[in-house]
């Protein structure tokens, strides 16, 4: 499993959240309206953003 997760890369399996705005520069009272963009599971696409 090791050489499959962990890892954003070709050929990975890759599970990654990106956000409206940094999460490490947003105020924490913010973050729970921090809009998700795209949300990506075992390496596809599970939710994604309209606008996107």
């Amino acid at each position: 499993m090791e050489r499959k997760a962990g890892r954003i890369a070709l050929g990975q399996r890759a599970g990654l959240t990106v956000l409206a705005a940094d999460p490490l520069t947003t105020p924490a009272t913010e973050l729970p309206g921090v809009p998700v963009l795209l949300t990506v599971l075992d390496g596809r696409p599970a939710h994604r953003d309209a606008s996107l």
